[in-house]
Order: structure tokens, then sequence, then C-alpha cells
């Protein structure tokens, strides 16, 4: 990873009284329902790239990358309030992508029952990435239903990417 030095502080010393700003400059409680699905985003590509240190396959590899960059183009639609002055959204294609490498993999295994997590490091990290998929998904829910969420794309993304990971997972359990 390549660090840049800053010209300012990352010490802003405008959150110290339980709020923070959005990039569009909005004030919002830290405890906001999007900062709250940022975080769960966050921690969720965070163990994503824990599983992709882990992986050897350049394949898996890049599926594990090319999800964490989708999380980022999520992350920045939960975290403005208006969509309009976004220029890049997810779209059907980034959920097309996900039922792609659902199908190819479901092709490799038959499944007769319930996986417990913890046969390798892997296969672990993978398991718990997909919880925390599964939390992503219902804190965004909870936003869609709080709030106006206009982009249905992410909703169907988060819930094929935990059966995504499950799969990765599994492959990672069974071989």
């Amino acid at each position: 990873m390549l660090i840049k030095k800053r010209k300012q502080s990352i010490i802003t010393k405008k959150g110290n009284k339980g709020y923070t700003y959005l990039s569009s400059g909005d004030k919002l409680s830290k405890d906001d329902l999007r900062f709250e699905a940022a975080g769960t985003m966050d921690e969720l590509s965070s163990f994503l790239g824990m599983a992709k240190s882990l992986v050897k396959d350049k394949k898996d590899r890049n599926i594990l990358e090319k999800i964490q960059r989708d999380l980022l183009i999520i992350g920045a639609q939960i975290s403005v309030l208006n969509f309009k002055k976004l220029k890049r959204g997810l779209t059907s294609k980034n959920v097309g992508y996900l039922e792609n490498e659902i199908s190819r993999l479901e092709k490799r295994f038959v499944f007769n029952n319930f996986v417990l997590a913890g046969d390798n490091l892997v296969s672990s990290s993978l398991h718990i990435a997909r919880a925390v998929a599964r939390r992503l998904e219902r804190r965004v829910i909870t936003l869609k239903n709080k709030e106006k969420f206009r982009n249905e794309n992410i909703l169907v993304y988060l819930n094929r990417l935990s059966d995504l990971i499950f799969l990765l997972a599994y492959r990672y359990s069974v071989g």
C-alpha cells in the first residue's frame, strides 16, 4: 500500500461532541444509521482483506478485491444525502458479476447440510466476512426503511454477496 504524505492532519477537532460530517458537508450524529452502515461496510472490507491475504488462488483474490472496490462505491452511496452528486453508483452489472461467480462455484459443490466454520483460517475468515455481510444487509435495509434510499441494486448486491462469500468459504473448507 502506497501512503502519500498528507498536507493536513487527520485530526479535524470537529467530532469530539458526538457529531461528524459527511463528505457533502452535512453534519450528523455519529450514531446515525449511515455511519453504522458505513462502519459495518468497513468492517466487512477489512475481513475480506484478511481473507484475500490468506488466499493463494489468484482468481479468488481478484474476486475479493473486486468486492472490496464495490464496497467503496456502496459506502459512498450510503454516506451522502444527495445521490445526484455521485459520479458512479452500483449497477445491475455489479450484481450480475456476483451472480456469475455464484453460478460458477455452485457447479462445483453439492450441499447436504449446514457447514460449521473453523476448518482453517481462510474459510473461517470468509465465514466471519459472510456474517458481517448479512449484518451490513440488515443495516442498509433499516436505512432504506427509515430514509429515502434510491439504489435498489445495493440491496440485491448485498444479498448475493453473502451467498458468494459462503460459497468461497465452503470451497476452502472442502477443497
